[in-house]
């Protein structure tokens, strides 16, 4: 005789065994022990203490040389993480007076930023002074310097922010 399931015959109820009975109450005490000790204690208060520490004002740049027959377009980093608003000011630095054209400003990938507003007009090396409550965060920005001209050599520049 083939059996499929079910009992033999000899069960005291139809339709499972006697191990299959037995093996419910034990997964269910099982299961509510494991549940209990995973559940976090109820007494008491967790404390937790979080810190915040400002940062500082950093510039990343690449080295870069003005040229005398093209405008040269320098990728600056400028991170502000002071949380003061306090603004800051870049300046450029080369051996011979630059001009600069343009200035381009995004926030950075994956910063959230406040783009900086001028404060006052660029004038010799301070190419922008970014006003209070501005340029905070991480900011791309992209300087262009003019071409110096024919027949001059190109200069090294440089940029500083305080």
């Amino acid at each position: 005789m083939l059996v499929t399931g079910g009992s033999l015959g000899n069960d005291p109820q139809p339709g499972g065994t006697e191990r299959s009975r037995m093996r419910v109450p034990t997964l269910v005490l099982v299961l509510v022990t494991a549940l209990a000790a995973s559940t976090p204690v109820l007494a008491g208060d967790i404390v937790v203490t979080i810190g915040l520490m400002s940062g500082g004002l950093s510039l990343q740049a690449p080295a870069a040389v003005a040229s005398a027959s093209r405008a040269v377009n320098i990728p600056l980093l400028v991170a502000d993480g002071r949380g003061t608003g306090a603004g800051w000011t870049l300046r450029v630095n080369s051996a011979k007076p630059v001009k600069v054209t343009s200035i381009t400003a995004r926030c950075a990938a994956g910063s959230t930023c406040t783009l900086p507003t001028a404060s006052t007009a660029a004038n010799g090396q301070m190419i922008l002074s970014a006003s209070r409550n501005t340029g905070m965060g991480v900011i791309a920005l992209v300087v262009t310097v003019a071409p110096l001209g024919k027949g001059a050599a190109g200069v090294p520049v440089s940029f500083s922010v305080a």
